[in-house]
């Protein structure tokens, strides 16, 4: 078992709070009202693969069902050797690779052409913006989505871009044990390919670093091509990849942002 890996699995947990939390013996089962799959699903921290699994998995099958949720797990292959096979033996699917991406961190050049304003304490015009740019139009998704973010506990940074009056682009980043984290970083349709997503990013960064951190990490969907062009071109190589694996449910299912 990689120490990295389970220090950013946890980091990850810590940067996207969930409305609730169970402990089920090493396996973690987040509860967000159905909203992105991040924050609801079991997250399997401590994994051995012993006899017991099928028991630990209609377990948690159960509880989430209860709350209203499909069954969903987080499989990280690097940690939970065997248990996807598991899952998909059990009648579930894979509906999503997300990669892990690294980079070592060094002095940050910032793009003075873009105005940026950064918050230790997201105000209601930053979350407004972030539910915007994130496509949100719910409001008790809304609401979820900013509860989440208000509830970060870690060290944090709240970033956007503006131009004019208008907040076009946005994110934030987390701390802890040497880690910055780059998380939620979206920017507006109309000003995309302008450096502005570089410039949260390098913000995010700046601020890692003020804070001793060493690394910074980054979440991204293995689909979105360009998003891992971008990080790639900024220094960031891909660590490794977990995927969400979910039984279909016939009255219950997660809203993915």
């Amino acid at each position: 078992m990689n120490d990295e890996h389970c220090l950013i699995e946890e980091a990850i947990l810590n940067s996207i709070p969930s409305f609730q939390s169970v402990l089920l013996n090493g396996w973690i089962v987040r509860l967000n009202k159905n909203y992105t799959y991040r924050a609801n699903c079991v997250c399997p921290l401590f994994y051995s693969g012993k006899s017991d699994v099928h028991k630990k998995i209609q377990t948690c099958e159960e509880l989430l069902i209860s709350n209203r949720l499909p069954p969903v797990f987080k499989v990280t292959p690097i940690l939970q050797e065997g248990l996807a096979d598991t899952l998909l033996s059990l009648n579930y699917r894979n509906i999503k690779t997300v990669k892990v991406m690294r980079c070592k961190l060094e002095s940050i050049e910032t793009n003075s052409r873009v105005k940026i304003r950064c918050l230790e304490i997201p105000d209601s015009e930053w979350l407004t913006a972030s539910a915007n740019l994130s496509g949100l139009t719910q409001p008790e998704l809304i609401e979820i989505h900013c509860q989440n973010l208000t509830n970060i506990a870690v060290k944090r940074v709240f970033v956007e871009a503006i131009i004019g009056a208008e907040i076009v682009g946005c994110g934030y980043g987390t701390v802890e044990r040497g880690y910055v984290g780059i998380y939620d970083l979206h920017v507006n349709a109309s000003y995309r390919c302008k450096g502005i997503g570089t410039a949260i990013c390098q913000s995010i960064l700046s601020y890692g670093i003020s804070q001793n951190a060493k690394y910074a990490y980054l979440i991204v969907h293995s689909k979105n091509q360009n998003a891992v062009a971008l990080y790639s071109h900024m220094g960031f190589d891909t660590l490794y990849e977990y995927s969400f694996y979910s039984k279909p449910h016939p009255m219950y299912k997660i809203i993915d942002a």
